[in-house]
């Protein structure tokens, strides 16, 4: 074999390393994250060719321009002020709710039940959040619409709201001004507004998503969605 030929042998052996590396490393990350085998396989179907074009962006270093653009159209009202993988929801079996979370609320607002907002959800995977702050005043409607048109993509089931205050309540906003969870409840979507006692307890109000009320930005009230692709 000429020396020429045995480089590019030893290339071609070289690169299969690093790419067999790199698909190890993904597949112990998409797990990491709650994903699956099926969620790799996706991309290298049509559908995929997004993905596979931002992980592509990503390794040449062009990744971070196109983000920023991304989050200057969606985040016109939120400031996202927490890397999401700092956060997990832990896994939840459904069987808790919000409209009798005593052990967690010492105030729960009743048109959870009065709004039949009082539906209990399925079970959930670990799933990592996204905090927000507001910049801007607007409606439920425009809060959560500045970060995607697919509302049910923003919403949290009840037993997972619960699950973020209990374990992550040092990242709820203080001062006696709230922090929005959405969620979907006998096919009606409704915001959960949770905030702080004056004794430190927690209580939780609800309002429908489809509610005109314009909130304040200057209060920077504070917006957990779970984290977006």
């Amino acid at each position: 074999m000429s020396t020429k030929n045995k480089k590019e042998k030893e290339a071609i052996v070289s690169a299969m390393g690093v790419l067999m590396s790199f698909i190890s490393i993904l597949v112990e990350l998409v797990k990491k994250f709650g994903g699956t085998m099926e969620n790799i396989y996706c991309l290298v179907t049509p559908e995929g060719q997004e993905t596979m074009e931002e992980i592509a962006r990503i390794i040449v270093g062009k990744a971070k321009k196109v983000s920023k653009k991304a989050k200057e159209i969606k985040n016109e009202f939120l400031k996202l002020i927490l890397d999401a993988e700092a956060l997990m929801i832990d896994a939840t079996d459904g069987s808790e709710g919000l409209a009798d979370a005593n052990d967690v609320f010492s105030y729960i607002d009743s048109d959870f039940k009065t709004w039949g907002a009082d539906q209990k959800g399925s079970a959930t995977k670990k799933v990592p959040a996204s905090v927000y702050k507001m910049t801007k005043d607007g409606t439920y409607s425009q809060i959560f619409g500045s970060l995607s048109s697919d509302v049910r993509s923003l919403c949290w089931t009840p037993a997972q709201i619960k699950s973020f205050c209990k374990k992550h309540r040092q990242w709820l906003k203080t001062a006696g001004y709230g922090t929005f969870f959405l969620f979907e409840s006998n096919n009606h979507f409704f915001v959960a507004d949770v905030y702080f006692h004056s004794d430190d307890s927690l209580g939780v109000y609800v309002n429908r998503l489809e509610h005109d009320r314009v909130w304040d930005a200057e209060y920077r009230r504070r917006v957990v969605v779970p984290q977006l692709a």
